[in-house]
């Protein structure tokens, strides 16, 4: 069950209101004139009903089509060098904490935070050819941070509409999908 704890909005959200229309909003590692920058993304694909056995009635929306899965465990502590990422991929974060940081960029937010739940689906997409040095990682805390990397099939982006980009999905990006797990 722990594992999929950071699919819990995703899943669990039970609500008959629920508007098909709703989108889900994620913090992306883009990058703009060779700088990577954090960027919140509202993905195109609506949450839907699910009529998958064991979670019918529920709601859930596609991240994509996808290549193959990476399961990574990281010691607190740890401290990633700048490094750009090698492909467009999902980044989930099961367990832990992650602070993403850029270099040199003064002009957007500078770091992201990274833990289970709703702050814990990213999408990293400053890939070297678009990302001079790409982005950083800090893993604090008193335990290792458990994540898994999920390339997209044939370097895909999933469509969607940047929210902003000038920093992370904030707490207000995340009210509306909070306020429908909650009802249910």
């Amino acid at each position: 069950m722990l594992a999929l704890r950071p699919l819990l909005p995703l899943l669990l959200l039970t609500t008959a209101d629920l508007a098909l229309s709703a989108l889900l909003n994620v913090t992306a590692v883009g990058a703009h004139e060779g700088r990577s920058r954090f960027e919140c993304w509202e993905l195109s694909a609506p949450f839907v009903s699910s009529s998958q056995p064991g979670i019918a009635g529920t709601q859930t929306t596609s991240l994509g089509d996808v290549a193959n899965i990476t399961y990574n465990v990281v010691p607190a502590g740890f401290e990633s060098p700048f490094h750009t990422a090698p492909v467009n991929q999902w980044v989930i974060v099961l367990t832990g904490l992650a602070i993403l940081t850029l270099p040199d960029n003064s002009s957007y937010a500078a770091s992201a935070l990274a833990a289970s739940g709703e702050l814990g689906l990213l999408f990293a997409a400053d890939t070297p050819d678009v990302s001079d040095l790409g982005h950083g990682g800090y893993f604090p805390g008193a335990g290792e941070t458990v994540f898994v990397q999920i390339p997209t099939r044939g370097g895909g982006v999933p469509e969607h509409r940047v929210v902003s980009d000038q920093g992370p999905c904030g707490p207000q990006q995340f009210v509306q999908l909070r306020a429908w797990a909650t009802e249910s």
